[in-house]
């Protein structure tokens, strides 16, 4: 796969992840933890479980913003983990496509998440063939 720039492939998917970490955090404080946390009934009367709820979700915009920094320290070579750049791939394709799978296609997320999988994987499988 010579057409294949796995820097440029990467980068991309690192850039991906940046904006899938934002999206996020933003839109899901607005159409998500707001409204569940503004019911005050159940679980979220209780303060602890009101606050690992925000504190959970906007952990994984952190994480996310991580995985888009190892693809892009990958895709300089400042790391060299294959098998990480696999896992990354491989993770996010199958939570995509399980994504849209289990929302029918009504959750915004599926998309990136396939996207970026597909396209670090890709990339993957360039590095490897060369």
């Amino acid at each position: 796969m010579e057409y294949v720039n796995p820097v440029f492939v990467l980068l991309m998917a690192a850039a991906l992840c940046a904006i899938t970490a934002l999206v996020h955090s933003v839109l899901g404080e607005q159409r998500l933890l707001r409204p569940l946390l503004a019911t005050n009934t159940g679980v979220m009367e209780s303060p602890l479980a009101r606050n690992v709820t925000r504190f959970a979700w906007h952990w994984t915009t952190v994480l996310w913003l991580l995985v888009a920094a190892v693809l892009a320290l990958s895709a300089y070579g400042d790391i060299d983990a294959p098998w990480l750049v696999f896992a990354i791939g491989t993770a996010h394709l199958v939570f995509g496509v399980a994504d849209a799978i289990l929302t029918r296609g009504k959750h915004i997320g599926w998309p990136l998440m396939t996207i970026i999988g597909g396209l670090t994987l890709l990339a993957f499988y360039s590095i490897q063939t060369q």
